[in-house]
């Protein structure tokens, strides 16, 4: 719940992180929805998991991370240019 943090500001803190990674993932190329911050109390189990499902499935949606594709081909370049040597 947004402004009840055991930590006392913990939470909105967290916010303002979130909104400032999600702009980079953005300039990076990434699909800030890939990162998601939910207000949920310790007691709120049920939907906690379903909101993990709900994620799950929005990632998967998305396809493969464009960074995994990026090591890939940083990966094949470099296995490629020890076999030239």
């Amino acid at each position: 719940m947004e402004g009840q943090c055991h930590f006392l500001e913990g939470n909105t803190n967290a916010v303002k992180r979130i909104a400032k990674v999600k702009e980079m993932l953005d300039m990076l190329g990434i699909d800030p929805g890939r990162l998601e911050f939910f207000h949920l109390s310790a007691a709120q189990g049920p939907r906690w998991a379903e909101i993990c499902t709900e994620f799950t499935e929005k990632i998967n949606a998305l396809g493969p991370s464009p960074i995994w594709f990026a090591l890939q081909k940083k990966l094949e370049s470099t296995e490629n240019n020890k076999q030239a040597a």
